[in-house]
């Protein structure tokens, strides 16, 4: 494999998670000592604040910022001694965790067989995809987030899905000799519902708070998965298509995803189908307290925390579109999380 160059790029970011996740996994892969990881490095991590996709494109090549922005998990950018440093007791802390929390072990039914079979499909299908096919001695893998998941429209850049159709691209990569991109929101989530139990191919019904990048990408991967989708209207409403009318329905909610935050009380629909369904999650997150185990606690229980839905967005980036041949060497979502934690915690350690 070639070496990595990675950035999460859109406004705000420094508050993002997201290279401590690439990081981690990267730490994982490289400890398994795969004939197929020789001479894979993570050579870089990055914040790139912007609200363009061209200034996106031009860290790709140029592999830097005018200006470096201060990570909120150290209070240095990336490259500086501090964050380095913060970083490495991080990744170590990670490294320790060999196995997922118990309380955050997944309670799907599938049995092993199945889930081996699913993973020799999903694995069949991406041998026949768009992906890029050869690579020089580096590449750029990039996340998206807002305001930059919708902006992207461009005949540059080869998309392996529908993203550029939906308006939801959050991943982006260079292989040496093009762009491409494709959207991983929403098998995210299909997996980290499927993860807490529930099977989206059997009917199961998802109400929606807000119709940003993420909500789009997870309404169309939902109901192409065999499940349906009840669009709650927030700060943006989901487009008009394929959705169904939150206002005509009053069965049972499977899952409900709050992607706008705030307070549900002042939203029509919003906290009665909050209320009713099995599993919440609520995307954002925010700075956790107390020790691994508490904050690990806190995260088996509901509302569920956004970490969920980053870390199985994440994995997808990974098993999808970065890396598919390393997908049955990837770490659980419940093992990406409880090593997420840890790292987290330990950088914290040095930054009260």
């Amino acid at each position: 494999m070639a070496g990595v160059r990675y950035a999460i790029a859109g406004s705000p970011v420094e508050h993002s998670l997201s290279p401590l996740l690439m990081a981690i996994v990267h730490d994982h892969l490289v400890s398994m000592k795969s004939n197929l990881l020789s001479n894979f490095k993570l050579l870089k991590l990055d914040l790139v604040e912007t609200t363009t996709i061209a200034d996106t494109l031009a860290w790709g090549y140029a592999g830097s910022m005018p200006n470096s922005l201060p990570w909120k998990w150290t209070g240095a950018p990336f490259g500086k001694y501090r964050t380095t440093a913060l970083l490495e007791k991080a990744i170590e802390a990670s490294r320790k965790v060999l196995d997922c929390s118990s309380l955050v072990e997944s309670k799907t039914n599938k049995s092993l067989e199945l889930q081996i079979q699913e993973m020799s499909e999903k694995m069949e299908l991406l041998s026949n995809s768009k992906l890029p096919r050869s690579a020089l001695n580096e590449e750029v893998w990039i996340n998206l987030t807002s305001p930059l998941k919708h902006t992207l429209v461009s005949n540059a850049v080869r998309s392996i899905d529908n993203s550029m159709e939906i308006q939801s691209v959050n991943c982006l990569r260079w292989d040496g000799q093009g762009w491409f991109c494709g959207t991983f929101d929403g098998l995210g989530v299909v997996s980290v519902v499927d993860y807490h139990g529930i099977d989206v191919a059997d009917g199961a019904v998802l109400a929606i708070l807000g119709g940003g990048g993420a909500a789009r990408s997870t309404a169309h991967e939902w109901i192409n998965s065999g499940g349906k989708v009840i669009a709650i209207e927030g700060r943006r409403p989901l487009p008009k298509g394929e959705w169904i009318d939150s206002k005509d329905y009053t069965g049972k909610i499977d899952v409900f995803i709050n992607f706008d935050g705030g307070e549900l009380n002042k939203i029509q629909d919003a906290e009665s189908s909050h209320d009713k369904a099995k599993v919440v999650f609520e995307a954002p997150y925010s700075s956790m307290q107390g020790t691994a185990e508490e904050r690990i606690e806190k995260l088996s229980q509901g509302p569920f925390d956004g970490r969920w839905l980053l870390a199985a967005q994440h994995l997808e980036c990974w098993s999808n579109f970065w890396a598919p041949q390393l997908g049955d060497m990837l770490p659980s979502i419940g093992l990406l999380l409880t090593k997420l934690v840890y790292a987290e915690t330990m950088m914290e350690e040095y930054t009260k």
